[in-house]
């Protein structure tokens, strides 16, 4: 019997499974972007930063009802995954819509961020986020893990792909 948490094979297995490919397609994205940690410090770098705020601007839009925030930060091909599927962008500006009128969102806080480059240009970003919120008078999940795909496109980073996975053990 596995006693794991995380069982990291598989977790590893599948996560190389979808990341393979998308980074195949990345591959060309064309950016200028460097990847390395900053020299002087060793901490993340201006980009990691970067990518850092454009994602706590996701839950903060999502706090405050702002959907302008997502048409900006998603491309038009972009892609969210999470316990309801595989929404594309206008679904999920859809979804939006429907969580300003039945969601109540009270508050919220990321931490454990990971940012992987992918290629030039594109970044995997990694996050622990705990929320609070209600929808339809039910209590969301606190405890969610979350990844973004970043790629540099227009002259800004912006999220390919989101994903969302709600802990299984809520504690």
């Amino acid at each position: 019997m596995n006693h794991e948490r995380f069982p990291a094979k598989k977790i590893f297995l599948t996560g190389a499974a979808i990341l393979f490919p998308l980074a195949l397609l990345l591959g060309r994205a064309g950016a200028q972007m460097p990847h390395k940690n900053d020299a002087k410090t060793g901490g993340p770098s201006h980009v990691q930063q970067e990518l850092v705020r454009i994602e706590t601007g996701f839950f903060e839009a999502w706090k405050t009802n702002n959907q302008a925030y997502f048409r900006e930060h998603m491309p038009e091909n972009g892609v969210f995954w999470g316990e309801n599927g595989t929404l594309s962008r206008d679904q999920q500006l859809a979804e939006q819509q429907t969580s300003a009128k039945t969601c109540t969102v009270e508050g919220y806080g990321l931490s454990d961020f990971g940012a992987l480059p992918l290629t030039a240009g594109a970044y995997l970003l990694t996050y622990k986020a705990e929320q609070y919120a209600t929808c339809n008078g039910e209590s969301l999940p606190v405890h969610v893990n979350g990844s973004s795909v970043y790629v540099f496109k227009a002259r800004r980073w912006q999220a390919i792909y989101r994903a969302e996975v709600a802990l299984k053990n809520q504690r």
